[in-house]
């Protein structure tokens, strides 16, 4: 079976969105002195997790010409494989995406055969996006929820009303 890979002509037709926010008030302790400002934050926490590997399996079956199913086979398989070979003291980088690694953790001993491998353990594995995968990240725009559907109506000012409007027409 033939699987033809996307073209970036197709890719353009997947427009990226923007990362919706909403804007909270914290408090802003580096001046020495608590001032409350207002910050903005994802729209909600983002689930750990996230999107599962069937549904990336779907929207990858959208761009990629394989179908959902050998999609999620594959990612299944990468992560065993990676794990694997993070295993065997390797970083995988899979390009485009970026590198995992493993970080090791030892308690500290004076003598050099006392770090022995029942004293050293995994205290981490890691993720470092490539460069350009960061910079096409970076770009991606963002977008104000409106304050109306998450602030009570007694917090609403005319000012945040106003910007609401203003918001809505440029979307028009």
């Amino acid at each position: 079976m033939k699987h033809d890979r996307i073209t970036n002509e197709k890719r353009k037709e997947y427009k990226i969105m923007a990362v919706p926010y909403v804007v909270r008030k914290k408090a802003d302790l580096t001046s020495g002195e608590r001032k409350e400002l207002w910050y903005a934050v994802p729209k909600k926490v983002q689930e750990r997790g996230g999107v599962k590997s069937k549904d990336l399996a779907l929207w990858m079956e959208k761009t990629s010409g394989f179908h959902h199913g050998q999609i999620e086979g594959m990612l299944s398989e990468l992560a065993y494989n990676i794990q694997h070979l993070l295993s065997l003291g390797k970083s995988v980088t899979i390009d485009g995406l970026g590198t995992f690694q493993t970080a090791l953790t030892s308690p500290g001993f004076e003598h050099p055969e006392q770090v022995t491998p029942g004293k050293v353990s995994v205290s981490r594995v890691y993720f470092v996006a490539q460069p350009e995968f960061s910079r096409a990240v970076k770009k991606i725009k963002c977008m104000r929820i409106p304050f109306k559907y998450y602030m009570p109506e007694d917090q609403l000012t005319s000012a945040m009303k106003k910007a609401d409007r203003e918001e809505e027409q440029t979307q028009e």
